[in-house]
């Protein structure tokens, strides 16, 4: 049962970061439970249509995947972002239940990753 879940949660998850990354929104969103909880330092967004609505990823972004592990109904990323010579390393833990991203707890240095974004 548990490999199905680490399973499950691993579907997820991929397919969220695929999505999200390159700047598929909609299966983004399909993703991710409307109760949705984004945290990243002191920035915290409630539900997935606020989240949704407060940006999307930089589309020219070249992403490569680092380090990842899936355990039950936890998933963990690590990756790089570069853009025009900037590059930001992400790290995401995203907590799975019923086959949806329920929260996401986002770790980077938020300098490097506005820089990315143009902000």
């Amino acid at each position: 049962m548990a490999e199905t879940a680490t399973e499950d949660t691993r579907q997820c998850a991929r397919r969220y970061f695929e999505a999200w990354t390159t700047g598929d929104t909609a299966t983004a969103g399909a993703a991710l439970h409307p109760d949705f909880q984004f945290s990243a330092g002191d920035m915290q967004i409630d539900g997935r249509d606020a989240f949704l609505s407060a940006g999307a990823f930089p589309r020219d972004a070249v992403v490569t995947m680092v380090a990842e592990a899936y355990e039950g109904g936890v998933a963990f990323q690590m990756y790089d972002a570069t853009l025009d010579g900037r590059t930001a390393r992400i790290v995401e833990q995203l907590a799975v239940k019923d086959g949806l991203i329920v929260r996401s707890t986002f770790v980077t240095d938020m300098a490097s990753f506005l820089a990315l974004t143009g902000r």
